[in-house]
């Protein structure tokens, strides 16, 4: 019988609460042979990060043991996990823009010519490892001037040049076209079949019947199956998950629209490099109506968001609410004539995560009645208010004065998109609503959006997702480098059409 290249035997972890101790990891055991693609799945707060974080030593474990190649260790820091050849690489890119691609992929262990960098040398080892790995890059080219698939490409090197044999790569596809995914997938069958050994964390489930050699299924911190290849079926892993039956919604078109409530018109930003990011953006949204703009990550999609929102000033165009000029308005102005945000960072924009899942979901209503005044807070109305939210969008909390953070991060999105619909009367931007939560949280707050849409909002959807895209939008506009190259309808497109346009090839 073959070795496993890892084996987790009897994983507990838990965290201390406001109340009571959070158990993340309960008795696990994992097993995951040499050379084959392991997903894991799950609901958020299920224990897959825990679990990945105690193998690469971003954290102990209270008890259990673990074994690399046959062999006990104890892995108490990256270090020493990289040591042992295993490499962890995160959703957001571990690179310095400012660097070319070789220069990052032998950071830490740079050749040198006496005092100097040996760029001949540099060139010869990125070109042994792309011939190697199947996944080819440029080491003359300055990072940030690449794409994101480049970009996840020279995490992956980097990870090979330090010989990691055992890699770890949580949620790879979240910012990547379909046409990108592919490229993924086939460098990491390469790599498998040359026996190094892959684990993946997601939850996009036609991802994992695409990849996975086999699957391990976590709930609540604990594994409740184990599936080979030819198990594999997307609503027998929705229903391990989430344990219950499990149903797709399918949503029905906006059938009828009312006068435009948001309109962009030749919107122009430049960043603090005087470089254009947003370039003559124009489109309206009805009342009633879903538009989505696709996009690969960073072509200006972000600063579009803000811009609208009150976060970052335009010096050229106009954006008008419910036919009022916004252009350049305050947020606090801008919120208070009825558009909510949901934005793509919950952590750094959307909550304030060491207030209480209470202050959060009152922000921007706490002075206006019933919640409050000019000077208090009536504590009474709100207790009530937000326990109403709570139960009314599931929220999972010991507590509702609870850190923020103590929650999962699909119980955080479900706050702030609780929070957001109370104040989005007219209309909604929402950027990147479901990414890096399950299945369930998803489709819950898909149905919310829907539910705003059918009460006369106007709502922009932004995401890298494409078959979010798809499956929300009336309409679909796609940015590439700043501008709007295309608008679609989701009934008549797919998405390797919309994935060429992403790209800037229009088929």
């Amino acid at each position: 019988m073959n070795t496993p290249a890892v084996r987790m035997t009897g994983i507990t972890k838990s965290f201390p609460g406001l109340y009571r101790s959070v158990l993340a990891n309960d008795r696990v055991d994992l097993s995951i042979e040499k050379g084959e693609i392991h997903v894991i799945i799950g609901e958020n707060g299920a224990g897959k990060s825990t679990l990945m974080n105690i193998l690469y030593g971003l954290l102990e474990p209270d008890q259990g043991h673990i074994e690399v190649l046959g062999k006990p260790v104890q892995i108490s820091s990256p270090q020493r996990a990289i040591d042992l050849g295993i490499n962890m690489i995160h959703q957001h890119f571990m690179l310095i823009p400012s660097f070319t691609i070789g220069e990052n992929i032998v950071l830490g262990d740079e050749p040198h010519l006496s005092l100097l960098l040996d760029r001949r040398k540099i060139r010869r080892i990125v070109k042994e490892l792309s011939e190697e790995s199947g996944m080819t890059v440029n080491p003359d080219s300055v990072v940030r001037d690449t794409a994101v698939g480049v970009q996840q490409r020279v995490e992956i090197l980097k990870s090979l040049y330090r010989q990691a044999r055992i890699l770890i790569l949580d949620e790879p596809t979240a910012v990547l076209t379909p046409q990108e995914i592919d490229e993924l997938f086939q460098a990491l069958r390469t790599l498998a079949r040359q026996g190094a050994t892959i684990i993946l964390i997601t939850h996009k489930l036609p991802e994992v019947m695409a990849i996975a050699d086999r699957v391990t299924v976590l709930r609540d911190g604990a594994v409740v199956g184990r599936l080979e290849r030819e198990e594999l079926e997307e609503q027998r892993m929705a229903e391990m998950m989430t344990g219950r039956p499990f149903i797709w919604k399918e949503f029905v078109r906006a059938k009828q629209t009312g006068e435009p409530v948001l309109t962009v018109h030749e919107l122009h930003y430049r960043d603090e490099r005087g470089i254009p990011v947003v370039n003559g953006v124009s489109f309206s949204i009805r009342a009633g109506e879903i538009v989505g703009i696709a996009g690969v990550a960073h072509n200006g999609q972000e600063e579009l968001g803000e811009l609208i929102t009150g976060q970052r000033s335009s010096i050229s165009g106009s954006i008008h609410l419910q036919g009022k000029d916004i252009t350049n308005a305050s947020v606090r102005h801008i919120r208070e004539m009825g558009m909510g945000h949901i934005p793509d960072d919950r952590y750094g924009e959307g909550c304030a995560r060491e207030a209480s899942l209470s202050r959060n979901l009152i922000m921007g209503l706490h002075d206006h009645p019933p919640l409050g005044g000019s000077f208090f807070l009536k504590q009474g109305q709100i207790n009530r208010w937000v326990g109403k939210l709570i139960d009314e969008y599931a929220i999972k909390t010991n507590h509702q004065d609870m850190p923020i953070q103590s929650l999962s991060g699909g119980n955080v999105q479900k706050a702030i998109v609780a929070r957001e619909m109370n104040i989005a009367h007219r209309c909604l931007i929402a950027e990147q609503p479901s990414r890096g939560i399950d299945i369930g949280a998803a489709e819950f707050i898909y149905d919310r959006i829907n539910e705003l849409r059918s009460q006369g909002a106007g709502i922009l959807l932004i995401s890298t997702d494409l078959n979010e895209i798809l499956r929300l939008s009336d309409r679909i506009l796609v940015i590439y480098n700043g501008r709007i190259v295309g608008e679609r309808s989701p009934e008549q497109t797919s998405p390797e059409a919309l994935g060429l346009l992403m790209a800037g090839i229009e088929s």
